[in-house]
């Protein structure tokens, strides 16, 4: 038996993997041990019949055989791209035989078992699963993660988020918000390590780690503790887990996401963030001015229209939805309500929030004191916009160039209805609203003067029909009752 000490990475099982395939070695072969890159020396003193091989070597330290061995050693065979990006997301599902598994499929391919990744294979049915696993909880990551900005007083990062995922999602999720995130500072920390980008590089390092040292060197204690602007009741505590995480300390925060933790005395933090709400409520605030739009021969400016909604063609929407979805409701009602765009059903019958989103608006509603009748309702984008996966049609956010196609027929109708509050559901709408690149959970519990009107943002209803954890469901319902019953009261609409 082979012992393979690896780093827990998919580069360094990549490189490990690449030197075994040279040598031949079959997966029965190989014990793979996931230790840091410098356990590998201790790990050289086992005895008996195993031998020892660092995981993150060369094909010519990898082996132990004779320099004649290595010499007639030939190339591992190359393999397609879309399977590599299969074991690499696999390589994220945390079990004790995931580098095996990669290492069997990936023999079994090269070796012309291409019925490897079949769902009737056992090793390709399992390798599915994983991946199906890693997608979901990637997707909950991105949805459930909130960034909180820090009083600049404090220093770098400007914003932080933290996670504790099931899997190893760190680098998945690094490069997500990398994507999102612009120019500005942040950190997004787990119980197994932490990325951080300082407007240029990324980085990630791990706890008790060198490289955790060097990151701790680069973000100074100060920067890691203390209170960001905007909170929830855990922030206190899992701002401290931050500076414990990049200590080598043991993390005191066994939480998930941004849950209330267990009664007990309050926090003076908490106390103090909660009459600053209580104010956030009563007075309105201000967002970035809008940009000016830049234009150029790939994105020139938009023709006007020159028909009703129905026949737009300022973005390529149209081709893929059945029909333009208008608003509905009073022609001067003193309180509106923004989507993001239609879904499915509304695509199909052609009326707003009237699929299982607008169901549960439906039951906010009632909660808030309000009647449907009452109010407006449209979206920021009038065309469904979907993509096709495992034959079902799935919901994707509006491009930002789709969001500004629709602002003429936006802006007619807020001319037209003349609102005295707007509230915008989900980040798409508050950005057309707005027309400035905002963070929908800082104004969340919050009221935006723009333009002569208020502007009260929450959660879009979806957001909340996506979320498995009832406890996390029935928060996020509740922040959307309480942003309509705000609405209604400086509508002068409540009931």
């Amino acid at each position: 038996m082979t012992r393979i000490p690896i780093e827990p990475s998919f580069a360094a099982w990549r490189r490990a993997a690449r030197a075994l395939l040279r040598q031949e070695i079959e997966p029965a072969q190989i014990e793979w041990v996931e230790s840091e890159s410098d356990a590998a020396e201790g790990d050289r003193s086992d005895a008996g019949q195993e031998t020892t091989r660092p995981a993150v070597a060369g094909a010519a330290d990898v082996t132990a055989t004779s320099a004649s061995s290595a010499t007639s050693a030939t190339a591992p065979p190359a393999i397609p791209r879309e399977l590599l990006s299969r074991l690499k997301a696999a390589a994220c599902y945390r079990a004790a035989d995931r580098w095996a598994l990669l290492y069997r499929v990936l023999w079994r391919w090269t070796h012309g078992e291409r019925q490897v990744i079949a769902l009737d294979d056992p090793d390709g049915a399992q390798l599915a699963q994983r991946i199906q696993s890693v997608d979901q909880e990637s997707e909950d990551l991105v949805t459930l993660t909130l960034f909180r900005r820090r009083d600049p007083s404090m220093g770098l990062p400007e914003f932080v988020g933290w996670y504790d995922p099931h899997h190893d999602l760190l680098e998945r999720a690094a490069a997500y918000f990398g994507k999102r995130m612009g120019d500005s500072t942040w950190m997004l920390a787990t119980p197994q390590g932490a990325a951080f980008w300082n407007g240029m590089l990324l980085r990630i390092g791990r706890p008790a780690t060198e490289e955790s040292t060097q990151t701790t060197h680069a973000l100074p204690a100060s920067a890691m503790t203390g209170e960001a602007i905007t909170s929830e009741p855990t922030e206190a505590l899992w701002l401290a887990y931050y500076a414990s995480a990049f200590n080598a300390e043991p993390a005191p925060v066994p939480l998930r996401y941004w849950r209330t933790p267990a009664a007990g005395p309050p926090l003076p933090a908490r106390l103090a963030r909660e009459r600053s709400r209580l104010g956030a409520q009563r007075a309105a605030v201000t967002v970035p001015e809008r940009p000016p739009i830049e234009y150029s021969a790939v994105t020139p400016p938009l023709r006007e229209p020159t028909g009703p909604l129905a026949t737009c063609r300022r973005c390529a929407l149209w081709r893929n939805a059945k029909q333009a979805v208008s608003g509905a409701g009073p022609a001067r009602s003193m309180l509106m309500v923004v989507g993001e765009q239609p879904g499915e059903y509304e695509n199909q019958h052609g009326e707003p929030f009237t699929g299982p989103a607008g169901q549960l608006l439906d039951t906010v509603l009632a909660r808030a004191g309000l009647e449907r009748s009452a109010l407006y309702l449209t979206y920021a984008v009038k065309h469904y916009k979907w993509e096709t996966l495992d034959q079902q049609r799935i919901h994707r956010t509006p491009a930002p160039r789709e969001v500004e196609a629709c602002q003429y027929w936006l802006e007619q109708e807020l001319a037209h209805i003349a609102p005295r509050v707007v509230v915008t559901l989900g980040a798409t709408a508050l950005k057309a609203l707005t027309g400035a690149h905002v963070n929908l959970s800082e104004y969340v519990g919050q009221t935006i003067a723009r333009d002569g009107r208020l502007i009260v943002p929450t959660w879009h209803p979806s957001y909340a029909l996506r979320t498995a954890d009832a406890r996390l469901r029935e928060d996020i319902v509740a922040a959307i009752v309480a942003a309509f019953r705000r609405a209604a009261e400086l509508a002068g609409t409540s009931a």
